[in-house]
């Protein structure tokens, strides 16, 4: 027998709710790091569920970005224990816990599935969102304290975003019966607000000129107000960036630049630069094969992998020292440079194409037209 929504919903929140605080006592290094390296696991599993089985295209991109961004947060988090050198175990899967609720999910699928999805969703961030505030601010481990404090605000974004969609789907249906009421209270609203306004007229309309001369000078001393309070804006808890520096790159200067390899080899042109939410260049995607611009695919390069190579910088003179004039303007000497990616003209026309979200839904459109079409 096939669990109903209700059900698969319950037995998905009930054991977050009780292991849910507002006011958590504070929590050891090696507890931080296995509920986050385990929360990540289980958001990066169902997130896959949701792009597979959700019926609503929201549920399904929003499955597709705790994969992407989850994804992101377990390699920041291993590479932050190596390089810090943490002394905490990783957790190699799931507990049951977890287990069991990606279980009781993977039985669902379409409108139900969103349902039971996401009111997890909004539990489980609430319960990161405690946790990373937390550990943010009584941990022990500073590097980790740190990480916590800058990855709370894509968790809140997250959390947002799964209480939007929550509401979305729990909203009722609206009918014609009830926009017809809702149009007649409006028309009341209107003619009631009118009698008021035609009331206020009358008893008015005696001492119109005194009435006008006392507003104007109101108006006058509100806008001497205003202009005062103006002066007096406090600065915002951010410091401003007042200037670009060498190492700087604007990503019009970074898009039509020619990507090389360590030999040479010409392999494309810079498309476009992807960010998240929390700042960082992700990748830049690299327009390969194709003649003229026709037949050419992007491939996404992850931007670790990118280096930067002034294209004098084989020039050498006899003392081996660098002939290139680089001079004091930033985006003048970004002129000279190119991206240089240690990779072959054949391994990125093999590569995987990169897909835009946009091309995602259009993509899981064309192929519910082409399941319809075959049923029939």
């Amino acid at each position: 027998m096939r669990p109903t929504a209700f059900a698969a919903t319950l037995a998905l929140t009930l054991p977050l709710l009780a292991t849910t605080s507002v006011s958590a006592l504070a929590v050891s290094t090696q507890e931080f790091v296995n509920k986050v390296a385990v929360s990540d696991m289980f958001e990066v599993k169902t997130g896959k569920l949701a792009a597979e089985k959700a019926k609503n295209d929201d549920v399904q991109d929003f499955g597709e970005q705790m994969v992407d961004d989850h994804t992101e947060t377990t390699e920041d988090l291993k590479e932050l224990v190596k390089d810090e050198k943490i002394k905490v175990e990783m957790p190699a899967g799931m507990d049951e816990r977890h287990k069991e609720q990606f279980n009781n999910l993977k039985d669902l699928s379409g409108a139900e599935f969103d349902r039971a999805y996401i009111p997890t969703q909004v539990l489980a961030h609430e319960q990161a969102v405690n946790l990373f505030e937390d550990y943010s601010k009584s941990g022990d481990n500073d590097a980790l304290k740190e990480w916590a404090s800058d990855t709370l605000p894509t968790l809140k974004g997250h959390l947002k975003e799964a209480r939007e969609l929550n509401e979305e789907l729990s909203a009722p249906a609206k009918t014609a019966a009830n926009d017809t009421d809702d149009k007649a209270m409006k028309q009341d609203d209107m003619a009631d607000d009118k009698k008021t306004m035609d009331k206020v007229t009358d008893e008015t309309d005696v001492d119109g000129a005194d009435n006008k001369a006392m507003k104007q000078k109101a108006d006058t001393k509100k806008d001497t107000a205003e202009m005062a309070d103006a002066k007096k804006t406090t600065p915002p808890s951010f410091d401003y960036v007042k200037s670009q520096s060498p190492t700087d790159w604007t990503a019009q200067a970074l898009i039509g630049k020619t990507v090389q390899n360590n030999n040479g080899e010409t392999l494309g042109e810079v498309n476009n630069v992807i960010l998240n939410e929390k700042g960082k260049v992700v990748a830049l995607t690299v327009g390969v094969g194709g003649f003229l611009g026709l037949g050419e695919k992007d491939v996404g390069v992850p931007f670790e992998a990118v280096k930067f190579r002034d294209e004098d910088a084989l020039d050498k003179d006899d003392d081996g020292e660098d002939t290139a004039d680089m001079n004091d303007d930033a985006d003048d000497a970004h002129e000279d440079m190119v991206i240089v990616i240690d990779a072959t003209k054949d391994q990125l026309e093999a590569a995987p194409e990169f897909v835009w979200l946009g091309e995602k839904r259009e993509k899981r459109a064309d192929t519910k037209t082409e399941t319809n079409t075959t049923v029939e």
